[in-house]
């Protein structure tokens, strides 16, 4: 038997085996025997069956048997003499079976991590906020749970909405010719102010308007609004101020601790405080880690494998679609051309995978694997944190074939820590809850 490894890319490699007639034959007889042993024939005992009788019989079942057997085993072997991990589907170019005193020729394309010159990762120098809680943090935890178990009661008094209300309103709009705009028609439309809610010039013409009474005002589109017809265009509306509510927020008291689940006003503020300091020093230590892995990203180039590019595209790309649909949309970019829409998500694509491709390239240099026990862990994670039953999330990814993906990603998650545990790390002051948010990439 022989075998070359050719390089037909950075990150591709093909494996041209030739099957001597001789190693062809040896690898039926094996397949044979393995038949044989338990066969059982009328007029044979079982395991008798002379071979000859069972390779006549069976042949197409067999040679296909043996090519697999041999072709499998070969590979495997290759791959760990040549020290090659495969990141991709095998691509085979010869699908036919083993066939008596023939050679046999194949080749198998598959796409592999690029080879890195890796910068030095031993002792990296980052800073990291400390995970102190401040009083401000605490209020403003209390502000939203108070918030958020508000009761909306009616403005009674005699005055313009504000922010912090919410106003119940009809709406319609006509353009710059004085057309009826059929996108901009609504009746009994909750917008609450001061929220972001809605487009700031219409906010503004709402807050012209007492109940029951009627304002007429320009309102500019964004230039990205995401409904195209409406994009960068200024629409006269008149709106219709129904009725106006505003929030009624509860005392801080041991009655609103209980109803949070808490014993009183200082078990809920212990509670705060944990979890605050919780969230900080998780923020804190995802951002150290992209402050590190982008540094080192700056440091080489490198080329991301065909398959794994293609395949994040494509889950992008369906994951556009998805949101999209959940919004009620059926395409934002309908007017953008195929193409352009893949470099998209392309761009976004890549934005995640250079840093992953870059980590498990580092995870096979330091021989870090990762067990099946640690993926499954992954996944339970992933479920609880989303309140589903951690067994349809665990078959989800199998069946779905993103098993795969998320093996790669807890990988790269392992390699990451080995760069964040060399570290030097340097405390600076702790951030405030509204900046302590982990920023966007981070591991």
């Amino acid at each position: 038997m022989e075998f070359v490894v050719e390089n037909v890319s950075p990150t591709r490699k093909k494996i041209a085996f030739t099957l001597s007639a001789d190693d062809v034959n040896a690898a039926i007889n094996t397949a044979v025997a393995g038949y044989q042993k338990d066969l059982v024939l009328p007029g044979f005992r079982k395991g008798k069956v002379p071979a000859s009788v069972v390779e006549k019989r069976f042949a197409e079942d067999i040679y296909v048997r043996a090519t697999q057997d041999r072709i499998n085993a070969l590979l495997q072997k290759t791959l760990k003499d040549a020290n090659l991990t495969p990141v991709s589907s095998m691509e085979m170019d010869n699908h036919e079976a083993f066939a008596r005193n023939q050679e046999f020729k194949c080749a198998i394309t598959f796409d592999v991590l690029p080879d890195i010159e890796f910068p030095n990762y031993d002792g990296l120098e980052v800073e990291q906020a400390k995970a102190d809680v401040s009083d401000e943090d605490v209020n403003e935890i209390i502000e939203r749970l108070r918030g958020n178990v508000a009761e909306l009661i009616d403005v009674t008094e005699d005055r313009l909405p504000q922010d912090g209300d919410t106003v119940d309103v009809d709406y319609s709009g006509v353009d710059e010719e004085g057309n009826k705009v059929d996108d901009v028609q609504g009746e009994h439309f909750a917008v609450a102010l001061g929220q972001g809610q809605a487009l700031p010039d219409f906010e503004a013409l709402v807050k012209t308007a007492k109940v029951g009474e009627e304002k007429t005002g320009p309102v500019k589109f964004p230039d990205d609004y995401p409904h195209k017809p409406l994009a960068g265009k200024t629409i006269t509306f008149t709106i219709k101020v129904n009725k106006m509510q505003t929030s009624q927020k509860p005392e801080v008291n041991d009655d609103f601790a209980k109803k949070m689940g808490q014993e009183s006003v200082e078990k809920m503020k212990e509670s705060i405080v944990e979890h605050i300091a919780s969230t900080k020093a998780q923020a804190a230590r995802s951002e150290a880690m992209k402050k590190l892995i982008d540094g080192l990203l700056a440091q080489v180039t490198f080329d991301i494998p065909e398959a794994m590019l293609n395949a994040r595209v494509e889950r992008v790309m369906h994951e556009h679609s998805m949101q999209l649909q959940r919004m009620g949309i059926d395409d934002l970019r309908k007017d953008k051309a195929e193409e352009e829409k893949r470099e998209e998500a392309k761009k976004e694509a890549l934005e995640t995978l250079r840093p992953q491709v870059f980590l498990m390239a580092l995870a096979q240099k330091e021989n870090i694997t990762v067990t099946e026990q640690e993926v499954e862990m992954a996944i339970y994670g992933m479920a609880m944190r989303a309140q589903q039953d951690y067994q349809k999330v665990s078959e989800a990814y199998h069946k779905s074939g993103l098993i795969h993906d998320l093996r790669d990603r807890v990988l790269a998650d392992k390699a990451m820590e080995l760069v964040y545990s060399k570290a030097k790390i340097t405390e600076t002051e702790a951030k405030s809850l509204h900046d302590a948010a982990a920023p966007e990439g981070a591991m």
